[in-house]
């Protein structure tokens, strides 16, 4: 078709390529992958978590007071992580 296929990408495939791109800003990066392993109490690690895109959807349905749980924290990790690939797949 005359070398004109890479002006209809983004008409055909233009919202999924943007969607993950978006999906894959929100990834830890090296220097919160850092940080978190350089936290000391439950506390700092929640914070630094916070400060990234799971910090939103994992903490929201825990207490603040209550115990944390990493088979927990796992889980919901996890399911943001479905969450987002069924999105993407609908």
């Amino acid at each position: 078709m005359l070398g004109l296929e890479a002006a209809y990408v983004n008409m055909d495939d233009g919202f999924v390529e943007a969607m993950l791109r978006s999906l894959r800003k929100g990834f830890l990066d090296e220097n919160q992958y850092s940080q978190l392993k350089q936290t000391s109490t439950i506390t700092e690690f929640k914070l630094v978590l916070e400060d990234s895109d799971y910090g939103a959807s994992v903490f929201e349905n825990q207490d603040s007071n209550s115990d944390f749980e990493v088979a927990l924290l796992r889980r919901q990790m996890k399911q943001k992580l479905a969450d987002e690939l069924r999105f993407m797949h609908s």
